[in-house]
């Protein structure tokens, strides 16, 4: 690749690494999307059980915030890990995908937390607002992974 065509490649990696790294965020178990891709039907549903099992845990009261530090460290290796699996599938340089997808990701996670605290304000159900970041999470890894390479 060459010129204007490697400059593509490496934009739209950079754009998918910051998507996947929000989403991780939100849900670290995300960043693992890129290995959805290639799974089989058992694995996805492996680990869409894992991410529902996060999702479903995120909801209980008293969990610790997911902007505490051993959380908050989590959700930085797990989008540093997706964003080199997305850059490879890709066909794109790696190192600025694992930067950009590590960096992002704990503004994910506060977006979350400020997404519920702003939809907690008025009385709405807790965890109606909890399934809409986890909509608006796997729309964002959605996007980031969709024709990664198998």
């Amino acid at each position: 690749m060459e010129g204007g065509a490697d400059m593509g490649v490496r934009s739209a990696s950079a754009a998918r690494a910051v998507l996947l790294g929000l989403a991780t965020g939100v849900r670290g178990t995300l960043g693992s999307t890129p290995l959805w891709v290639g799974a089989g039907t058992g694995g996805r549903v492996l680990m869409g059980l894992v991410m529902l099992g996060e999702a479903s845990g995120d909801k209980v009261p008293g969990i610790p915030s997911r902007l505490a530090w051993p959380s908050l460290v989590s959700r930085v290796v797990s989008a540093g890990t997706g964003g080199a699996l997305l850059a490879r599938g890709l066909g794109a340089p790696v190192v600025p995908a694992v930067v950009l997808a590590a960096a992002v990701s704990p503004l994910g996670a506060a977006a979350g937390v400020r997404w519920r605290g702003f939809w907690g304000r008025d009385g709405r159900p807790a965890w109606v607002g909890g399934v809409i970041e986890d909509a608006c999470a796997l729309a964002l890894a959605g996007a980031a992974c969709r024709g990664v390479a198998r």
